[in-house]
């Protein structure tokens, strides 16, 4: 009996050490380590980066220059420009009317983009010559897709098929959200297209072209390597989908800093004071899945007035005035939150590389700023402190 007791006793102990494990809180810490990407004097601060890394574990971050058709492709570690990619516009070897953020790389040989006046797929390289032209115009079913050309998240490709993400499509009008895809899938062998049946979740009550309240429709997402995880800005749930069953789950995760999260509204007309409100009123951001840790890092813009000279528009593009990082684990648990300090950072420009999540300093208030480099500073996982 008294074996017994001692095996129970044992086996309790082991528990309450795993359980212990797993509810550990962690927190983000800045460290003095920094990279620096240096700019030519007709490029343009970027309102979105990318990173990849190659088949040889190469590392890559790019972006567009502005609204050119010019690709700048970093070696991530060594902060030198590989490859400055100026793609035509018009002619045989061009990319119609241009692209605007619907564009991926895997590496210097494979790069992909999407016409923003079209959809339209070029397969190309850093030699700018277009290998392929692919249309995703119209699936079997008689679905016509959205051009990419949103900041919302790289293509994907899955079992040789490139997942492609989607708008909201105006055509159905009064049903927008109902009958709306949120994925398409492109065969890049057959040309197949295909919408996925997965649809946007139902956000705010005026959803129509043109509007304030399109802004509901927006979104991030990443993928974990095995399903897409959709962070909408004004809404708490993420949406996690897998592409190859069509599953839909939402999980709740709400950030400390807003509280319940309401659609976002407005009664103004007048661009500026619109700026301003969308500026201060709390959303979230971009989400990142780090897989070396396993965690994801969801962006929490808090809900803040901001200085009445300072240019809205150009704070909203450039990380607005303060936002937090959460940090969720592989069952979106929320296992931490940070709070970074105002006017600093722009969580629209980060990435991470082996384990470690890198911010950029480029916010337009922070007296450092400068248009001639992107900085970027360090940051590492940790676990909190116990008080």
């Amino acid at each position: 009996m008294k074996k017994i007791w001692i095996c129970l006793f044992a086996v309790a102990l082991f528990c309450s050490c795993g359980n212990k494990g797993k509810n550990c809180s962690y927190t983000l810490q800045t460290v003095d380590t920094f990279l620096n990407y240096h700019l030519a004097s007709d490029v343009k601060v970027p309102l979105m980066i990318r990173s990849c890394v190659d088949d040889a574990g190469k590392e890559y971050v790019y972006f567009q220059n502005g609204i050119l058709p010019d690709l700048l492709i970093y070696d991530i570690h060594n902060e030198t420009l590989v490859k400055r990619v100026k793609f035509e516009i018009e002619g045989p070897n061009a990319i119609e009317g241009g692209f605007s953020d619907g564009f991926m790389m895997t590496d210097c040989n494979h790069i992909y983009i999407s016409s923003k006046v079209k959809p339209e797929l070029y397969a190309t390289d850093t030699a700018d010559c277009i290998k392929r032209k692919m249309s995703y115009a119209e699936t079997a079913d008689g679905y016509k897709p959205e051009s990419c050309c949103m900041d919302n998240g790289a293509f994907q490709f899955i079992d040789g098929k490139l997942y492609l993400p989607q708008g909201v499509n105006f055509r159905f009008g009064k049903e927008v959200m109902e009958k709306s895809a949120l994925l398409c899938r492109l065969d890049t062998l057959s040309g197949e297209v295909e919408a996925l049946p997965v649809k946007f979740p139902k956000i705010g009550s005026s959803i129509h072209r043109g509007s304030p309240g399109n802004v509901n429709t927006d979104y991030q997402y990443c993928f974990n390597g095995q399903e897409f995880v959709y962070s909408f800005e004004y809404m708490d749930d993420l949406m996690v989908v897998n592409p190859l069953t069509h599953q839909v789950e939402y999980k709740v995760v709400r950030s400390r800093y807003i509280g319940e999260m309401k659609p976002f509204s407005t009664q103004s007309i007048n661009d500026a004071v619109l700026q301003r409100e969308l500026c201060e009123y709390p959303s979230y951001g971009k989400i990142i899945y780090d897989s070396c840790n396993k965690v994801y890092y969801r962006v929490a813009y808090v809900p803040q007035e901001i200085d009445k000279d300072v240019d809205a528009l150009s704070l909203f593009r450039a990380g607005r005035k303060q936002f937090s990082i959460m940090i969720l684990d592989e069952d979106f648990n929320v296992i931490g939150e940070h709070l970074f300090p105002s006017y600093t950072y722009n969580p629209q420009l980060s990435f991470v590389s082996k384990g470690k999540l890198y911010i950029s300093l480029n916010n337009i208030m922070n007296p450092d700023y400068s248009d001639d480099v992107i900085r970027f500073q360090m940051v590492e996982l940790v676990k909190a402190t116990q008080k």
